[in-house]
C-alpha cells in the first residue's frame, strides 16, 4: 500500500533546517490556526522583496482634499444632528496597543536607577508632578515614601511594574490620560466612552462603542469596562452597549531572519507574529452598523479639548451622511431606470468632481452601456470619509493620488514604507506632501441593498510592509499585512476632508501626556 505524503509547507524552502519533525511544524501550524497556503506565498513575499506604490503627486484642497467654509461646516453639522438617529452608528476603537511602547525610555532607566545625569533625574521629578497619574503615587504611603526619597528606581517600578501599578503591562487604553481640576483621572478609554455618548447615541439613547483588543489583556479590559460604563452613562444619560474583538491568530505572519529563514523559538518551534493593523479589516468587517466611526485608543483628548473638536466628529458623519444618499441613489436609479446621455453624464461628472474617481483612457468613447456598468462598479464600493490635519512633522502617512497599473489614480492614504527611496523622484514627490492622516474617518461598509461587502475584494494585495525588529538581540523580519486605512481600503471610494490641527492629539510616548492639550488647567467636568 502506498504510503500518503505528508504536506510540508517548507519543504521548498532552502536551507531551512529544522529543530524537529514536519509533523511538528505542520502541528505548530494547526495550533496557530495558521493556513499552509498562506505560508508558501509568505515567504515567497520575503524572497520577492518590498512592494512599492507609485505615487502621482500630494494630494491638497481641492486637488482631492475638500475644504469647507464655516458655514458649509454648519450646514453639514446641523444635517448630522437632525439625520443621526435614524442610523445605527458605532465607534471602532483599535485598542490593542500595549502600553509598555509608551514608556519604552523608562524601563532602562528603571533597571539602572538613573537617567544619566543629576539635570535629566531633577527634571523627572520636576515633570512627574504634571503627569495624570501622579496623584495615584502620591495617594499612595509607599509612594510618597519613594518620592520623599527620590527613589527613581522605586518609582518607576512603582509605576511600571508589579510592585505598583503594574503600567507596562498594561494595554494602553487603560493608563491614566488626563486629570482633572476635579480630581478626576480618566483612562484613554473612559475618554473614548465619554466623546461616544456626545455624538453617536440613538434615538433610544444607544451608544454602540466596538473595542479591538488583545487576548491577553480581554478580561482586564472587560472588568474595567463594567465599572466604569456607569459613570458615564448617568452622566450623559446614556446606554452602552460595548462589543470586543481580538485580532484573530489565523492573520498572524512567519517572522524569518535577514536571510528569509524561518526563526524558531527556544522550543524549536516557529515564531508568528501580529500581522500589524491590516489584520484589523476582519474585525471591522465583522460589524453590523451603518456609519463607522473609526479613531484610534491614544488620539483622544480632554474634556475641554473636544468641546472644540467634537463639530468635526459630526461633520465628517454628516458628509458621509449625504455622499452615501447619493450613491445609494444612483445606484438605485442605474438598477431600475433606462439612463439618457444626460443622466449618464450627471454621474459621471458626480464620480470625477465628488468622489475623486479617475477613469480608464477611452471610457468617453464607451457605449452608454458600458459606461453604465464601469459608473455601478465604480459606485458600488465601500465608503470611507477622512479627516486630514496639516503636517507639522509628525510620524505617518499622508494623503497622495497614487498612479494604478490601468493609468488611473486613486486617492491612498500612504506610509513612507511604502515609497521606493532609491527613486528621487518619488521621494520629491513624497516631501512635497502637506497633510497628515490622524486616523478620524468614517466608514460605510453596506451596499445599497444593505448588504455587508466583502472587504477583502477592495485590498491592494501588494501594499504589505516588511520590517526589521530587533527583539531580545534577535534580528529578524517582520510581513506586515495592508494596512487596515492604507491598503487594506485602498480601493474603497475615498473622500478626504480638511481638519484644524486641534482633532489630532496622539500620546505615543509618556511625555506625549505633558503636551498642552492634554494638560487641564483652567476647565473643570461639567455635566450634561
Amino acid at each position: 500500500m502506498e504510503k500518503k505524503k505528508i504536506f510540508n509547507p517548507l519543504q521548498n524552502v532552502s536551507g531551512f533546517h529544522r529543530k524537529g519533525s514536519i509533523l511538528n511544524d505542520l502541528e505548530n501550524i494547526k495550533v496557530s490556526d495558521f493556513d499552509p497556503d498562506d505560508l508558501h506565498k509568505q515567504l515567497a513575499i520575503y524572497r520577492r522583496g518590498a512592494s512599492y506604490l507609485k505615487l502621482y503627486r500630494p494630494c491638497t484642497v481641492n486637488d482631492g482634499i475638500m475644504s469647507l467654509t464655516a458655514g458649509q461646516r454648519k450646514k453639514i453639522i446641523d444635517f448630522y444632528e437632525k439625520e443621526s438617529s435614524k442610523y445605527k452608528l458605532i465607534k471602532f476603537v483599535p485598542a490593542s496597543g500595549a502600553a509598555s511602547r509608551m514608556f519604552a525610555e523608562w524601563f532602562p532607566v528603571m533597571e539602572k536607577g538613573s537617567f544619566g545625569s543629576a539635570h535629566l533625574d531633577n527634571k523627572f521629578f520636576r515633570d512627574l508632578a504634571k503627569f495624570p497619574f501622579f496623584s495615584l503615587i502620591n495617594n499612595d504611603n509607599n509612594g510618597q515614601k519613594l518620592h520623599a526619597e527620590k527613589n527613581i528606581k522605586g518609582l518607576l517600578e512603582f509605576i511600571l511594574s508589579g510592585k505598583g501599578h503594574n503600567f507596562g503591562a498594561l494595554p494602553k487604553a487603560l493608563i491614566p490620560f488626563h486629570r482633572y481640576l476635579t480630581g478626576e483621572v480618566r483612562t484613554a478609554l473612559e475618554e473614548h466612552l465619554d466623546e461616544a455618548a456626545q455624538y453617536l447615541q440613538n434615538r433610544k439613547n444607544i451608544c454602540l462603542l466596538h473595542l479591538t483588543i488583545s487576548a491577553e489583556h480581554k478580561k482586564t479590559v472587560v472588568k474595567f469596562m463594567k465599572s466604569a460604563v456607569g459613570k458615564y452613562e448617568q452622566r450623559w444619560g446614556a446606554k452602552f452597549q460595548i462589543s470586543y474583538s481580538v485580532q484573530s491568530s489565523d492573520t498572524n505572519t512567519i517572522a524569518v531572519a535577514e536571510n528569509n529563514i524561518p526563526l524558531r523559538n527556544a522550543a524549536g518551534r516557529l515564531i508568528f507574529r501580529p500581522g500589524g493593523h491590516g489584520a484589523l479589516l476582519a474585525n471591522l468587517g465583522s460589524l453590523d452598523a451603518d456609519f463607522i466611526f473609526v479613531k484610534n485608543i491614544d488620539n483622544i483628548a480632554p474634556r475641554p479639548v473636544r468641546e472644540k473638536n467634537l463639530p468635526y466628529k459630526k461633520l465628517l458623519g454628516g458628509i458621509a451622511f449625504k455622499i452615501r444618499e447619493d450613491i445609494f441613489t444612483f445606484l438605485s436609479r442605474i438598477e431600475k431606470e433606462k439612463l439618457g446621455v444626460d443622466d449618464i453624464e450627471n454621474i459621471v461628472k458626480y464620480c470625477s468632481k465628488t468622489l475623486n474617481i479617475v477613469f480608464m483612457p477611452g471610457f468617453a468613447k464607451l457605449s452608454n452601456n458600458k459606461k453604465i456598468s464601469v459608473l455601478k462598479s465604480s459606485l458600488n464600493r465601500p465608503l470611507r470619509v477622512c479627516g486630514m490635519v496639516k503636517n507639522v512633522g509628525e510620524p505617518g502617512g499622508g494623503p497622495f493620488w497614487v498612479a494604478e497599473k490601468n493609468c488611473t489614480q486613486t486617492l491612498q492614504i500612504v506610509e513612507r514604507g511604502h515609497i521606493d527611496g532609491s527613486k528621487p523622484e518619488q521621494l520629491a514627490i513624497w516631501s512635497q506632501a502637506k497633510y497628515f492622516n490622524p486616523v478620524d474617518m468614517v466608514c460605510c461598509i453596506k451596499d445599497y441593498r444593505g448588504e455587508k461587502f466583502n472587504l477583502n475584494n477592495y485590498v491592494n494585495k501588494n501594499a504589505y510592509l516588511i520590517t526589521k525588529k530587533n527583539e531580545k538581540g534577535i534580528a529578524l523580519k517582520a510581513l506586515e499585512l495592508p494596512g487596515l486605512w492604507n491598503g487594506g481600503m485602498a480601493y474603497w471610494n475615498t473622500m478626504f476632508v480638511e481638519l484644524p490641527l486641534i482633532v489630532f492629539n496622539p500620546v505615543k510616548t509618556v511625555y506625549d501626556l505633558l503636551r498642552p492639550e492634554h494638560l487641564v488647567r483652567k476647565h473643570s467636568i461639567k455635566s450634561k
